[in-house]
């Protein structure tokens, strides 16, 4: 999904201005010129290079406020991926030094752009987000005890999201002495709030994507199953004109909203009726905990990096609370081309934004056979963090 999609799927809301509109497209339309790979892989250089800095920042006995510059000269150290590099610092006290290592995993394309001086302005977002991170109090508390600890650390920060993608969600490692802390990273940055999908036509599909929310479509199998066998399995199409004549997008989402509507209306009931309500909200709870950080959440914390700023959040108790105690609500919107379904958070003062939603979208996916391009209809559920996770789960 582009820049655009996202906009306008996630982003128009009751508040929002033109004002806003105007500035995200000039934001899309700007980023556009870089042309660069995947900007969450090379995201995740930055921060560790940003990390790298901030460890190594020891200034007159105390730790220093990182620059963009400092950064830099951290990424510029790494000249092939995998390998170690590293940085001898001295403690604060006398008669010992730390070992900083720094080392980088992510696909050829963002590391080339990464490394690339060229595309430092295309940049400037993700390395000024990622300055106020490290310079943020929790991060600097750390760096000023690892300084002070009477010992020779060994410390090593590793980038390697991309090497597990399935088995973890973090993406950025801190390990301290052979051991791992606290302080491991699950990256997001703009656009990236997807954090669980699942992708097919088959009823399966929809039942395992409501499952974890105990949001039971079963009755919908036959009715769902009329309208997604009138679409051909695999990819047996010429063009993606051919889909689009055959109808096949509209039956896709005809059943989508089939699906979307009865969730809806469970997850009404569940919100509204206090004997489900604290149950449901726990699993809830759970669902999203699991998918932004999986079942490490006791190590990790989701950091998002956005232009020239973050946001940080973690899964323990008094998340738990504070989503116990929120006022949640359900909104289904068909408006656009396919369902989605909003959970709002409402705070004491009436603002409202968008804890997570439940997305249905539909693509006219391509691949070769014997050489020849074919294209075929991909249904796809997401589900996706909002401005709300951040507020209710800040640290």
């Amino acid at each position: 999904m582009n820049e655009l999609d996202l906009l306008i799927e996630n982003y128009f809301t009751e508040s929002f201005e033109t004002s806003d509109l105007l500035r995200l497209v000039e934001q899309v339309m700007e980023e556009s010129k870089c042309k660069l790979p995947n900007r969450g892989d090379i995201a995740e250089g930055i921060v560790a290079a940003a990390i790298v800095a901030k460890l190594s920042k020891r200034e007159g006995g105390k730790i220093g406020m990182v620059s963009a510059s400092d950064v830099i000269q951290q990424v510029a150290k790494i000249d092939q991926m995998s390998t170690v590099v590293t940085n001898v610092v001295p403690d604060f006290t006398e008669g010992f030094e730390d070992t900083i290592g720094f080392s980088i995993s992510m696909p050829k394309r963002p590391f080339a752009a990464l490394t690339d001086p060229s595309l430092l302005s295309c940049l400037e977002g993700e390395y000024e987000g990622a300055v106020k991170y490290v310079n943020s109090g929790p991060m600097h508390k750390f760096a000023t005890r690892l300084a002070s600890n009477k010992k020779a650390n060994q410390i090593l920060v590793r980038a390697a999201g991309t090497e597990d993608q399935k088995g973890t969600k973090v993406d950025i490692s801190i390990i301290v002495d052979g051991q791992r802390l606290r302080n491991q990273l699950s990256l997001k940055v703009k656009g990236g709030d997807q954090f669980a999908q699942k992708t097919g036509k088959s009823f399966s599909v929809q039942e395992a994507f409501w499952e974890p929310l105990e949001i039971d479509v079963s009755a919908l199998e036959q009715k769902y199953n009329t309208i997604v066998d009138q679409i051909p399995d695999g990819k047996p199409f010429s063009s993606r004109e051919e889909i689009d004549n055959g109808g096949y997008m509209l039956l896709a989402s005809q059943a989508a909203e089939l699906v979307y509507a009865q969730a809806y209306k469970t997850l009404e009931s569940k919100l509204n009726n206090n004997r489900f309500e604290a149950e449901f909200v726990r699993r809830l709870a759970d669902y999203i905990r699991t998918g932004a950080v999986g079942p490490e959440s006791e190590f990790v914390e989701l950091v998002k990096i956005e232009q020239g700023d973050f946001k940080r959040a973690r899964f323990g108790k008094k998340f738990y609370a504070e989503i116990e105690n929120a006022n949640l609500y359900p909104v289904l919107n068909t408006s656009g081309s396919y369902p989605k379904i909003q959970i709002v958070y409402e705070d004491d003062e009436g603002n409202k934004s968008i804890l997570v939603q439940m997305r249905a979208k539909v693509e006219r996916a391509s691949g070769k056979s014997g050489g020849t391009k074919k294209y075929g209809v991909l249904m796809r559920n997401y589900l996706e963090t909002g401005p709300a996770l951040y507020k209710l789960a800040a640290i």
